[in-house]
């Protein structure tokens, strides 16, 4: 089951795409998105989108972390083709998208359960104000940034 508003997030250790451990910043909200697959024009035009508003949320104090279960080798391409400044985590043991619960059921032709394509809103102290289920990939990171406005201002 899916992390709802006002969950708190468990606390997680995670690996980016660099190879360098991964840890929240104290004191900043945070947008973790889910993407199924790094190698998909969806993917990267969800990523591409959070980048070219990456500023505006850095603005605001709110941090932005894509998370996806392809192997690391994958997500380093899609960072160099996205040309992407946040954190990629990586997930091939699949433990966020299962603390998060967002394992999706397994695709045809595919040996693994893929992530499904949400986004979360996290304060400070950990708790989840927002979680988008319906995401459009072209939409996310603008109606993700206009959530996070509403909550800051």
């Amino acid at each position: 089951m899916a992390l709802l508003p006002g969950n708190t997030v468990p606390t997680f250790s995670a690996v980016m795409d660099s190879g360098q451990p991964y840890m929240p910043r104290a004191g900043r909200w945070q947008v973790v998105f889910f993407f199924p697959k790094a190698a998909t024009t969806h993917c990267q035009l969800q990523a591409r989108r959070y980048q070219a508003l990456y500023a505006e949320f850095q603005a605001l104090g709110v941090d932005v972390v894509g998370v996806n279960s392809d192997p690391r080798r994958a997500l380093m391409k899609f960072r160099d083709v996205c040309r992407l400044d946040y954190p990629l985590l990586l997930d091939e043991q699949r433990r966020l998208s299962q603390q998060f619960g967002v394992q999706d059921e397994q695709w045809p032709d595919e040996p693994v359960r893929r992530v499904r394509r949400e986004t979360f809103l996290v304060d400070p102290d950990g708790v989840v104000r927002h979680h988008w289920t319906a995401v459009e990939p072209g939409n996310d990171a603008q109606i993700v940034l206009d959530e996070a406005r509403r909550l800051l201002s």
